[in-house]
């Protein structure tokens, strides 16, 4: 994709080249029908082509008023394409690269609990999708400008420059981030990107991508809430295709298909809430609402897969639980 600059940098070439084809040829010219010298020559085609008005240097006879003629009218179009260019380029490339990015900083400045992905790569594109299928605002951030996705009119907006610089960052609204993905395709860049982060918002979610194995020290020292090896889910998911095909299909459909009726999500306890203070049995959730509570994830980070009926819901815990749109967003408003 050609930038502004690029396409007047090449328009503005052509121009150059056209005036020395223009210059030399006026030269010859001069010299071949009026026979003068060299000096001369070039000086008639200087004035010529700039048109500044003087005389002529010599006598001119009449097929080297002709050929005068020609060099002006040549010189002159050269000149109004290289003047159209450069209007071209203020009109349509600085200034409206500027309004584009005084408009696209006030929707980042109004922006609250959104998403940021850190490299548009294949994996960082993948991510995008599925926020963005979700309805969840996000900001993508790369530092190849040709790269970046197209600004959404609702949810996606697009920031070049480099995710590991804490400017572009805050630019971005970290501050007032949900959630970050590092998803460059290089390890050292992605724990920067963490570091980064982690230093403008100590609450942020973070999820980082991994190449090599040694990566997730890495990565969860720098700041990383997880670690994602693509490499290793990949190699588990095929394994589990062959093994559990039936478990993989279910589960892949319950996790992205638009279409199915149930749906898994994560829904927390807040203080105040309905549920906070309540034993799994006595609060009867399937009763109330219908979902089903598969897993909770205490306030202390430890996941519980077997929950049982006497375990007591505190607030800050995170519920998994499955059910239709209804019977979840019914949980939700218990739960808060």
């Amino acid at each position: 994709m050609r930038t502004p600059r690029s396409r007047l940098t090449r328009r503005l070439l052509i121009v150059g080249i056209a005036f020395a084809i223009i210059l030399v040829a006026g030269t010859v010219g001069y010299i071949l029908l009026e026979d003068w010298s060299l000096f001369d020559a070039a000086y008639m085609t200087f004035i010529t082509v700039s048109t500044v008005g003087f005389g002529e240097v010599l006598p001119l006879s009449r097929g080297g008023r002709l050929f005068t003629i020609v060099l002006i009218v040549t010189g002159v179009g050269a000149a109004a394409y290289a003047f159209g260019s450069l209007t071209d380029y203020i009109v349509t490339g600085e200034l409206q690269g500027t309004i584009s990015a005084r408009r696209l900083r006030g929707r980042m400045d109004k922006l609250s609990n959104h998403y940021i992905v850190c490299g548009y790569g294949r994996v960082g594109q993948q991510v995008v999708q599925e926020l963005v299928n979700s309805n969840a605002p996000v900001v993508v951030i790369d530092r190849v400008l040709e790269r970046l996705p197209e600004q959404n009119a609702t949810n996606l907006l697009p920031l070049h420059g480099d995710a590991s610089d804490d400017d572009v960052l805050r630019l971005g609204g970290i501050e007032r981030a949900r959630g970050l993905v590092a998803a460059t395709d290089n390890d050292a860049d992605n724990v920067f990107i963490v570091l980064s982060a982690r230093s403008l918002n100590r609450d942020l979610v973070i999820v980082a991508r991994g190449l090599g194995a040694d990566a997730e020290p890495k990565l969860r020292k720098a700041g990383a809430n997880h670690v994602v090896l693509p490499n290793a889910i990949g190699g588990r998911r095929m394994a589990g295709m062959l093994l559990h095909p039936s478990v993989v299909d279910f589960l892949d459909v319950v996790m992205h298909s638009e279409d199915l009726e149930l749906w898994l999500e994560d829904i927390a306890i807040a203080t105040g809430g309905a549920l906070a203070g309540l034993t799994v049995g006595s609060a009867q959730v399937r009763t109330a609402t219908g979902a089903t509570i598969l897993a909770i994830k205490t306030s202390g980070g430890k996941l519980l897969t077997a929950v049982s009926a006497d375990y007591i819901l505190q607030p800050g815990d995170i519920m998994v639980a499955l059910g239709t749109r209804q019977q979840l967003q019914a949980l939700e408003n218990l739960a808060g």
